[in-house]
């Protein structure tokens, strides 16, 4: 079957497509079998059977990966690993990462100020005080 793709620059054919999107394969969390099928939905999320053991089962929501995501690249900010870095670990695209750094660079802690010298020493003090 041929396949004929549109896109900005024109049209291309080809033979098999494989989609620039993120595919993911949802897998059984009893068995681990990829031979899923749809059955129903709860609260909105779709709710999926396995074909192999029966179990069903929702998945993950995008919110509660997004949020975990999201807490993993923060760890990685505070342990100064570089945003390209970061980029190739999670799969966040750099913008996100470059939002976040400056989110939790606003939210960071000040350090505490050192209280100033008490007193004050002039040339000669110091001389004595380095160069005994």
């Amino acid at each position: 079957m041929l396949l004929t793709i549109y896109f900005g620059g024109g049209i291309m054919e080809c033979d098999s497509y494989v989609s620039p999107m993120l595919q993911t394969t949802l897998t059984c969390g009893k068995c681990g079998s990829a031979d899923l099928r749809k059955n129903g939905s709860r609260h909105g999320q779709p709710e999926y059977k396995c074909k192999a053991c029966r179990h069903q089962a929702l998945f993950e929501t995008a919110a509660a990966r997004k949020a975990a995501q999201y807490a993993q690249v923060e760890k990685l900010l505070v342990e100064r690993v570089s945003q390209r870095a970061i980029v190739r670990l999670t799969g966040v695209a750099r913008p996100t990462i470059v939002k976040l750094a400056k989110k939790s660079a606003s939210h960071a802690p000040v350090a505490p100020q050192a209280p100033p010298a008490t007193g004050t020493r002039n040339c000669s003090q110091l001389r004595a005080l380095y160069f005994p």
